[in-house]
């Protein structure tokens, strides 16, 4: 029994050796700190203006907003049904 509790302690030194000796070639070899790897930078985007979606009251980044010309003026929808929807209470009204 004393045998095999000696055999598992060589081996779990001889894996932190190994582990070690790894670690350092890494080092070495191009990977910075040992066991480091390079982290992503955050993505940082610039700030943009929202506006208002006039039939659901909802705010929607300009970029991804849907527009229409109602009552002559310019307006911004989140989606295609709010638009519709606009765009239908005009023609109801008229």
């Amino acid at each position: 029994m004393i045998r095999g509790l000696l055999w598992i302690a060589q081996a779990l030194v001889w894996l932190l050796l190994l582990r070690f000796f790894m670690r350092t070639l890494g080092a070495v070899f191009g990977r910075g700190q040992a066991g480091s790897r390079p982290r992503p930078r955050p993505q940082v985007r610039a700030p943009e203006d929202l506006v208002l979606d006039r039939v659901c009251h909802s705010y929607v980044p300009r970029s991804r907003a849907l527009t229409a010309r109602v009552s002559g003026h310019e307006e911004w929808f989140c989606s295609a049904a709010c638009r519709e929807q606009a765009l239908a209470a005009v023609a109801r009204a008229s």
